[in-house]
């Protein structure tokens, strides 16, 4: 199986997450691994792909629009671009037979009524992608990070458990 990850970071801290989730799934022999930015992303998932992971932050309970990646530009970032996984979902052909799970980066608060994985998972079956699951939140310390600490074990952790499930799920017969 190919994974791919399409990541959106401002400050770095998402792209590094993405990398220790790409680590992760790569140390598993059945499964290459390809991570880009959302800027070098294909225009529609390759025909070889049977897993799609979208990495983000959470900016304002949501995925990044174009004023909060301008208001994270105002705070220092260098990674904020115009185009992000919102406008990259809009303009991507359906493939319906690809499993997508989402993931993010957030502050840790006490409530979260939306994260940029939940968002991100509503658009992408909206967008007809029938496998769509949300993953998990990793958490970051300040608004431009760095990520709490144990996130990056935790990352893995969690992708050495998807690949496992993957693997199960492919391993299993259908009448």
């Amino acid at each position: 199986m190919t994974a791919l990850i399409i990541t959106e970071s401002c400050f770095g801290n998402t792209t590094a997450l993405a990398e220790a989730i790409a680590q992760a799934l790569a140390s598993d022999d059945a499964m290459a691994v390809e991570s880009l930015d959302v800027g070098e992303a294909p225009s529609s998932v390759p025909e070889d792909t049977g897993l799609l992971i979208l990495a983000a932050p959470t900016h304002d309970y949501s995925l990044p629009r174009t004023h909060t990646r301008q208001r994270a530009r105002q705070r220092g970032s260098s990674g904020a671009e115009e185009y992000g996984l919102r406008e990259w979902i809009a303009a991507l052909p359906t493939a319906p037979d690809v499993k997508v799970v989402t993931v993010d980066t957030a502050l840790k608060t006490g409530f979260m009524p939306s994260t940029a994985a939940k968002t991100a998972a509503r658009l992408m079956g909206r967008a007809g992608f029938a496998n769509v699951r949300r993953g998990a939140t990793f958490y970051v310390s300040d608004y431009a990070g760095p990520l709490e600490d144990g996130e990056i074990i935790r990352a893995r952790a969690w992708a050495t458990t998807l690949a496992a499930g993957l693997r199960a799920l492919s391993g299993r017969r259908t009448r």
